[in-house]
């Protein structure tokens, strides 16, 4: 082994939008699974072996169903993940009348599965037509121009239900009443949740969205794996062509083991309880590590950070601050082997051109706070002595970058 190995175990994780640690009775589940010899048949068989496995996937859709209250486990179609359930979903919707005249209304900030498709979309057929509703600067949606947006020809809304980067979440709610209220009844309505189970409520019965994205690995459930609800009685065109499983809208045999994992993390935040007191940690470990920097750089400009969303209408984890001055790319290189954290400007350093990310050109931010912004994000299972000491590395970092501008040093601008 190199001699230089860092031992990951002692490195502090804030970056848990981008995956979460598996919970440990997720782990169990899987691995107890593995374990039964007599388990491994595959769903689709008539036999007994065969039964008993998809007996397993049955309960572990339930798990998932009850995790979004809705209303029938029937409405849950298994996906490897985020990416395909959204592809899933706009596809599956725009397929069934490609030949017509479709207008669909989304965020300017929405994950690249989500954006890169529509764009295909717009690029490939004339009929598509997109437009993008303004957000205000905590990267919340300006319901107004939503509701301006409306036309009789609005066949698909999809908008993220919280933002992976700022943490924002979205007027869900109202945004689905704007569409059922001047909407045409054709109108499909759909919301990523991947970045909002498990740190929030998800109802889908009260957010009332016909489709809903559900991604395992954002909630320390296994990766390689996730969902779409499907409200009954919504017809989607599948988007891969094989054998009749998962109702025969998504073929391939299923990915038991996953699956196991993605229902049990689901059935770890279905109890009220339970999931309002994860949040409570996560908002409390988010916070201190707030006002713990705050308080750091409490003899800076008072300009000198600012924070990026609305502490009340954000995710209680997800903490987006940008620093006037410093170079958040060479931030998370300078703590890359004892702090893990994202940056929130999406610099490509390999090219020759630094690009700022769609959410932070969306809520109007400026270069030098945008090149500056990282991405903190907590989970139920971050400690207060991991955040104090996280507060500890990003100060001395940022004070050595601030001491080297300061006298001239070369911040690989």
């Amino acid at each position: 082994m190199n001699e230089d190995y860092t031992d990951l175990s002692k490195m502090i994780y804030l970056d848990n939008n981008a995956t979460t640690r598996e919970d440990k009775s997720v782990i169990e589940s899987m691995i107890n699974h593995l374990k039964c010899t007599n388990l491994f048949g595959n769903p689709s068989s008539s036999h007994l072996i065969g039964i008993e496995t998809k007996y397993l996937i049955n309960e572990a859709r339930e798990q998932v169903r009850s995790s979004i209250n809705a209303s029938n486990s029937n409405e849950i179609i298994f996906t490897s993940g985020g990416t395909e359930s959204n592809n899933f979903a706009i596809q599956g919707i725009l397929k069934l009348n490609l030949n017509t005249v479709q207008h669909i209304i989304t965020s300017p900030f929405e994950h690249p599965s989500v954006a890169n498709l529509l764009k295909y979309f717009q690029n490939s057929y004339e009929n598509i037509q997109i437009s993008f509703a303004k957000v205000n600067s905590n990267g919340i949606i300006d319901l107004e121009h939503f509701r301006q947006l409306i036309k009789p020809q609005t066949k698909l809304v999809t908008i993220m239900h919280s933002n992976n980067e700022i943490g924002s979440i979205q007027p869900i709610e109202e945004i689905v009443q704007l569409c059922r209220q001047y909407g045409s009844s054709d109108l499909r309505i759909h919301t990523d949740a991947s970045q909002s189970l498990g740190k929030v409520p998800i109802d889908v019965k009260r957010l009332d969205v016909d489709l809903l994205t559900i991604c395992s690995h954002k909630f320390h459930g296994p990766k390689g794996i996730g969902a779409l609800y499907i409200r009954e009685g919504i017809q989607l065109e599948p988007i891969l062509y094989g054998a009749q499983h998962e109702q025969g809208l998504r073929p391939g045999t299923e990915n038991v083991l996953a699956i196991i994992g993605l229902g049990r993390a689901c059935q770890l935040i279905s109890n009220k309880s339970s999931l309002n007191k994860r949040i409570e940690q996560m908002k409390r470990t988010r916070d201190r590590l707030y006002q713990g920097l705050i308080k750091q750089f409490k003899d800076e400009n008072q300009d000198f950070i600012v924070r990026n969303s609305d502490e009340f209408y954000s995710l209680p984890n997800t903490l987006s601050l940008s620093f006037r001055g410093i170079n958040a790319k060479q931030l998370v290189n300078q703590l890359g082997d004892r702090l893990a954290f994202s940056t929130g400007s999406a610099c490509h350093e390999d090219t020759k051109y630094q690009t700022m990310s769609t959410t932070l050109q969306a809520i109007g931010l400026s270069w030098e706070l945008a090149r500056g912004t990282v991405r903190l994000s907590t989970c139920y299972m971050t400690t207060d002595d991991e955040i104090d000491q996280a507060i500890l590395l990003l100060t001395n970092a940022i004070k050595e970058q601030l001491y080297n501008s300061t006298n001239g040093h070369d911040q690989n601008h």
